[in-house]
Order: structure tokens, then C-alpha cells, then sequence
């Protein structure tokens, strides 16, 4: 891993990717709506590609996504992994050094835009836009996608797009769970599709359940945010401040509401798939968030 951070020191700027999001949001829009476009025409054009279900040509073109899918699991848990390591002990040590408030509360943009941590989280930011490929090697493979696949992946998109470009003192939590969890997901992905399905099916529901962990994580620092901001006194009359100023200046509020809801959704999805995974014999894990 050592050569992506060497190409975050020489080739890559925090502050200008930040600018680029900023002036490009039309782009983030233009890309979901072709993603979507794509979920729900896709579908119809697929057999001329792969083969009508059942046939001869169907069967052999469906093995060959299959090992180009295990390739692709394994480079994303490779990544996820990457990103694990260069975010989450930061995260751990700042809790140990400064405490929660401080963690959450306190934007601290050379560490955000800068060094490994800032490369890791451009790249997070940037990483949504391949997991898009997931519904496409679902979908080349005859899967139906729930709903939980592509709003995940579209809402994600664009909130990670939107607080990499504000900056966010509670953005590298969503980074640090979500690379770890995806470490794990992706590699039981890998290892489904490499033939050892029956093996790894029972860890399902433990995938599932440190999704829902990930989600309250989330949660709970975005929680944490908006009480400060609604809730706490503030000295000498200094008023709260939609845009950051006040008891919790790191994340602006309707960043942290955003946040919030976002991932009370996800809590709620991902809590429907636990359910149906652990009353399933054949669980319905999907790629997700």
C-alpha cells in the first residue's frame, strides 16, 4: 500500500479535488440519473449480451462475469482494507488524545485534505463511483435488485460528494466504519462467487449485523453534532450557526442532519435484511453500504 500513499504525496491535492466537487455538482447529478437510467433499462437489453436464461450461451458467458467478479471483489476488499488502516487508528487515537467532543466536533482540514488520512479519504470519496459496478455484474448475472441496492449506492454517491466538498469533522467515522466493514463484505463476496458459498453462507448475518453497527456508529456522531448545536449553551451569547459556528463548529448542521438521515434509512433497510437473513435459508445478503 505503501505506493498509494507515495501518489498521495506527489500527485494528489485534498484542496483541489475539494474545489473540483465543488464546481462540478452537476456532474455527481448527471452521473446517479445514468445510474439509474441504467437499473431500470439495462434489464431489457442484457439477454442480447448474455444470453436468454437457461441457454447454452447464458451459462458460459454467466461463468465468465462470475471469475471477473471475484477478481473485482478482491481488488475493493483490498482497497477497503487499505483504507482501514489509514483511517480508523487515526480515529482511534483521537478519541484516546482528545475525547469524543473534540473528535467530533473539531474540523481539522490538513489532516482532512492533506497527509494519509486526507489521501484515504479523497480516495473514499472518490470509491463510490466504481461500487456502482456492483449493480452491473448483478444484473449481467439475471439478479433482481432490491430497493436497498441502488438507493444505497446513488445516495451515498452523492452525500459523500457533498461532505468531502464541505468538510466534515464526523466524515472520517463514516469512512473509518465503511472500509472496514466493506474489508469484510467484499471478501465474502469474493469467496461466494469463487465457489465456496455454502462455506461462507453462514457469515451472512454477521455481515449484516456490522452493517447495522456501522449505520448506529454513524448515527450516533451525527446525533452527537446536532444535540451540541440545538441543545447546549453557549458562552458570552455566541449564537448557533447552520454553517458550523457555535458549541460544535467542526460539521456544519445541515451536513450532520443529512448525515443523519441518510443513515437512519440505511438503519432501517439493512435492519429489514438482517431479519430476512436470519429467517432465510438462503440468505439475501446484497452489496451495500
Amino acid at each position: 500500500m505503501q505506493f498509494v500513499d507515495q501518489w498521495g504525496e506527489t500527485s494528489y491535492s485534498g484542496y483541489g479535488f475539494k474545489t473540483w466537487l465543488s464546481n462540478n455538482k452537476d456532474v455527481a447529478l448527471s452521473i446517479s440519473f445514468l445510474y439509474l437510467m441504467f437499473v431500470f433499462y439495462a434489464p431489457r437489453y442484457i439477454p442480447r449480451f448474455m444470453g436468454e436464461a437457461g441457454t447454452e450461451k447464458n451459462k458460459i458467458m454467466q461463468e465468465k462475469v462470475k471469475k471477473v467478479w471475484v477478481v473485482w471483489n478482491l481488488f475493493l476488499s483490498a482497497f477497503a482494507f487499505y483504507g482501514t488502516t489509514r483511517v480508523f487508528p487515526p480515529l482511534i487515537k483521537n478519541f484516546m488524545k482528545y475525547g469524543i467532543h473534540d473528535t467530533f466536533c473539531t474540523f481539522r482540514p490538513e489532516e482532512f485534505y492533506t497527509t494519509e488520512i486526507g489521501t484515504a479519504l479523497g480516495l473514499f470519496t472518490m470509491s463510490k463511483l466504481p461500487e456502482f459496478g456492483d449493480t452491473v455484474f448483478l444484473l449481467l448475472l439475471g439478479k433482481k435488485l432490491p430497493f436497498l441496492q441502488f438507493f444505497h449506492h446513488t445516495s451515498m454517491f452523492l452525500f459523500v460528494w457533498f461532505a468531502y466538498e464541505q468538510g466534515s469533522s464526523i466524515f472520517i467515522t463514516a469512512a473509518a466504519y465503511n472500509y472496514f466493514v466493506h474489508t469484510i463484505m467484499y471478501m465474502y463476496f469474493a469467496l461466494a462467487e469463487a465457489g465456496f458459498k455454502e462455506e461462507v453462507k453462514p457469515l451472512a448475518m454477521y455481515i449484516t449485523a456490522l452493517q447495522l453497527i456501522q449505520m448506529m456508529g454513524v448515527m450516533w456522531s451525527s446525533s452527537y453534532v446536532i444535540y451540541q448545536k440545538y441543545f447546549v449553551d453557549l458562552p458570552n451569547g455566541v449564537a448557533h450557526d447552520a454553517y458550523g459556528v457555535g458549541a460544535c463548529p467542526g460539521t456544519s448542521l445541515y451536513n450532520a442532519r443529512l448525515q443523519f438521515c441518510i443513515y437512519t434509512f440505511f438503519l432501517y433497510l439493512f435492519g429489514e435484511m438482517f431479519f430476512k437473513t436470519t429467517s432465510s435459508e438462503d440468505p439475501p445478503l446484497k452489496s451495500g453500504e
